[in-house]
């Protein structure tokens, strides 16, 4: 009996194209968020990171997590700015090639585009949307709508993998690139390392995204900001706190929020590497720095 359940195992990876195979590693680096399944063929799960409000003025920002072989409708929304974090996604826009979504990559979706993203047969994907949740559709809006059938969602995974790199490049520990450079500079106790995930020229009319990684124990003075800051961790265990206030444990999709003018600091723990995307609305970097606080012990 067990030989022929080995016959039959081999024989159905056999049968499964190439473009189908585990593309790599399937671990998350976010959590999950909410169960949205009802909308999209397979499991899917959104993680509100940034809802749109007055105080910071950005875009909508949520994660959302494809297990494998799921996808959405072709659908319309406001501009998106889509951008890969985890395993490996599909995307196409009604009339053109599909592309395959790797970490890391970025594909920006003008309002009104009809369009459908999921993840590829055999890996999860985790990818961060940015997009302008208040954008109506004008009344004659003629973009395709509908449900995506299963040989739409296969003919794309094939094309798409017959255009995609077939070399996917090894990435390090954090889940986005950095300069291998340190940036030294007196506002820190120690060398960080900085990247940049988004620039400014992007459809969401999101600020630029500035990628930071702490090693163990480093941080950086008290300083405030004059449009505030926004931080979501991606990586490690850190610190955050405003000045006066709890001090808060950072851990991946956390997101912590600093006022404009308010006083604070943040950094890794003594016994792990953290990083962080850092969002400055407007796209204001005026900052004020100060001393040192009192690095926590625990």
């Amino acid at each position: 009996m067990l030989k022929w359940l080995m016959i039959l195992m081999f024989a159905v990876v056999a049968i499964l194209p190439a473009e189908a195979k585990d593309s790599g590693d399937n671990s998350l680096p976010f959590p999950l968020g909410q169960d949205i399944s009802a909308r999209f063929t397979g499991t899917v799960h959104r993680n509100d990171l940034i809802d749109t409000e007055d105080i910071y003025k950005l875009p909508q920002t949520n994660v959302i997590t494809f297990e494998p072989g799921s996808y959405s409708g072709w659908h319309t929304h406001g501009a998106m700015t889509v951008i890969g974090v985890a395993g490996e996604g599909i995307y196409q826009e009604w009339g053109k090639p599909a592309v395959l979504i790797r970490p890391g990559d970025k594909v920006n979706i003008p309002a009104g585009v009809s369009h459908f993203h999921g993840s590829t047969p055999n890996s999860r994907f985790q990818q961060i949307v940015i997009y302008d949740k208040n954008w109506k559709a004008p009344e004659n809006e003629k973009a395709h709508i509908g449900a995506v059938t299963k040989e739409e969602y296969f003919n794309a995974i094939k094309s798409a993998a017959q255009n995609a790199a077939t070399v996917i490049p090894k990435k390090d520990k954090y889940v986005f690139d950095y300069s291998h450079k340190p940036l030294n500079t007196p506002n820190f106790n120690n060398s960080v390392y900085i990247g940049k995930i988004l620039s400014k020229d992007n459809v969401a009319n999101s600020p630029e995204w500035i990628y930071v990684v702490f090693p163990k124990g480093t941080y950086n003075r008290w300083h405030s900001h004059k449009t505030g800051q926004v931080l979501i961790a991606t990586d490690g265990i850190g610190y955050h706190q405003i000045k006066g206030g709890k001090l808060e444990i950072l851990r991946p999709g956390d997101v912590a929020f600093c006022p404009p003018g308010a006083i604070h600091f943040h950094g890794a723990t003594a016994d792990s590497d953290f990083a962080h995307i850092a969002i400055s609305p407007g796209d204001n970097h005026e900052v004020k720095w100060y001393d040192f606080p009192d690095y926590p012990t625990r």
